[in-house]
């Protein structure tokens, strides 16, 4: 009993059910059995009445088997009978059985009238301990593998039928998606229940969601032509169901959440209250979370961080990415570039070479984008059933703005803290020199940079109040003008380094360390070996030139 035991302790303790907090046995009844012993009742209710007045059981029970042998009962009374007998003969209802009925309805009301019969009791055969540990394995192994692996292990009367009736019949904590069978997490994910979120108190505008989702199609890439998945950052008012910001990257990154939320603010000219984001870097990195230059911060945007491997808090954008696979990404160029799980593998598993061979081609960037926008409008001006009919377009006009009160370039621009030192600050390899830094000489002060250009950089002090712009002056290294690009480039090696140790790799496995004369061997040892004969094999010898006269 010890793996059934060690299985039992996922199933939960059914205490909460209605049946177990209420001992009324009326209550636990099933509507069949309630229906019996209502239309039991019925018969016995002007019997019960005759005992009170003063007849007997017997006496009783004998008068109504009488009327109904003789046909001299009232009609209500065959048609009760004819009700509790179903499709069997009236005599089904004898005697002793009414007499039984009787007695238990006088003394203990309607509730003794229920139907105590529980079925055929089942034979155990041995192996059902066994069953439940092997069903239950990670491997979500089926009735018929279950089945095989019983007779191997030499378990007699088991067959597939009984064994599938027995596991079907388990509880749901040992069954098809048990924890043991589906994993810890994913049970609590999806069979647990969960906090749903109301969105009564929430004001439109106030919370933002927002996350990274690569593209299930194919385009070109803007510089190689080759197929690439472009990366779709979106920010969502939770409130209307709004994209209110979204940009298109070649990776979920740092830059691109603060461009999408960016594009959003300035869009619409409104700072959010709340962010709700991931954890990871590109959501959570100093460039946007940094107490004092952090774009949040500056911004005065809250953020809630959702919980690792908790798909429920980000509800709202899983499920518009969702959508976008379905009704946009299966659709773009008559849907011969989806690549999503449920695409038909036949269809681009020669992509490649027939982009080689000029069989076909692939959209371009700016052809997602554009459908990807159209698509878009038609999505914010459709009804919802969980904005009771509203359009996500109409839930949005109710926005009462805060205004943002910077330029887009400002607005996008990050900042750092850095030394003032000799009237000069280095930030990424980069010097920059004012004159009027020499007034905040070894203090720390912020600076604000541009992605796209380096010749100048914008000093902030403590208080945020503009100090000067500062001039570049000298770089370390050659280093390109956009920061952008940079970054690419440090991207770029950090591949070609990833390349050369799966190169290495790949010539240390040149030489296998597996050889024939080894693998003969061990061949060799396979065999059995064959007892020595105790003498020497006669030899025939035949003169196949001869045979036939000798014959």
């Amino acid at each position: 009993m010890g793996a059934l035991l060690k299985l039992t302790k996922d199933i939960r303790q059914m205490s909460d059910l209605p049946a177990a907090l209420n001992p009324d046995p009326w209550a636990s009844a099933s509507d069949e059995a309630r229906r019996v012993a209502g239309l039991r009742e019925s018969l016995l209710q002007p019997l019960a009445d005759l005992v009170n007045g003063g007849a007997s059981i017997n006496h009783a029970a004998a008068l109504l088997k009488s009327q109904l042998a003789a046909g001299t009962a009232d009609l209500r009374t065959k048609h009760l009978v004819a009700m509790l007998a179903g499709d069997a003969v009236v005599d089904v209802i004898s005697e002793p059985t009414i007499k039984r009925w009787l007695s238990s309805y006088i003394t203990d009301g309607k509730n003794a009238l229920l139907p105590k019969h529980t079925g055929r009791v089942r034979q155990a055969y041995g192996w059902e301990e066994r069953a439940v540990a092997l069903y239950n394995l990670p491997g979500k192994p089926g009735f018929a593998d279950v089945t095989s692996k019983l007779i191997q292990e030499g378990f007699e009367e088991v067959t597939e039928s009984r064994v599938k009736r027995y596991l079907k019949a388990l509880p749901a904590t040992l069954g098809k998606f048990s924890p043991a069978r589906i994993g810890q997490h994913l049970h609590r994910l999806t069979r647990q229940k969960f906090q749903r979120r109301s969105l009564d108190e929430v004001l439109v505008g106030e919370i933002y969601a927002g996350d990274g989702h690569t593209a299930d199609c194919y385009v070109a890439h803007p510089n190689t032509g080759k197929p690439y998945r472009p990366e779709l950052t979106v920010f969502i008012d939770i409130k209307s169901s709004y994209i209110v910001g979204w940009w298109l990257s070649e990776s979920e990154s740092t830059v691109s959440t603060m461009f999408a939320l960016s594009h959003a603010m300035r869009t619409f000219d409104h700072v959010p209250a709340w962010v709700y984001v991931d954890r990871g870097p590109g959501y959570r990195a100093r460039l946007l979370s940094d107490e004092s230059t952090g774009f949040y911060a500056r911004m005065d945007i809250g953020v809630i961080g959702a919980l690792p491997g908790n798909p429920h808090g980000k509800g709202w954008i899983e499920r518009f990415f969702r959508t976008v696979r379905d009704k946009h990404d299966k659709f773009f160029a008559n849907g011969q570039v989806y690549c999503g799980d449920d695409m038909a593998p036949e269809t681009n598993r020669r992509l490649s070479a027939d982009l080689s061979m000029g069989r076909r081609t692939l959209p371009s960037l700016q052809s997602y984008v554009e459908s990807f926008t159209a698509w878009l409008d038609h999505y914010h001006n459709q009804p919802q059933d969980k904005l009771h009919g509203r359009t996500p377009a109409q839930v949005w006009n109710d926005l009462q703005p805060v205004p943002v009160e910077l330029s887009m370039d400002a607005l996008a621009r990050p900042r750092e803290t850095c030394t003032v030192l000799r009237q000069t600050v280095r930030l990424h390899n980069r010097f920059y020199f004012a004159e009027a830094l020499a007034l905040f000489d070894a203090q720390k002060v912020d600076v604000e940079y541009d992605l796209h250009n380096d010749r100048c950089v914008w000093i902030y002090d403590t208080k945020g109040r503009l100090v000067v712009e500062a001039k570049l002056v000298n770089k370390i290294g050659v280093l390109p003008t956009s920061r952008l690009e940079e970054g690419r480039d440090r991207r770029l090696q950090g591949q070609l380094k990833r390349l050369e140790r799966k190169v290495a790799e790949a010539k240390g496995r040149r030489d296998d360390p597996i050889e024939a004369s080894g693998q003969f061997a061990a061949i060799e040892s396979l065999r059995p070996a064959l007892p020595a004969p105790d003498k020497a094999p006669e030899v025939i010898e035949i003169d196949l030139l001869n045979w036939r006269n000798d014959k």
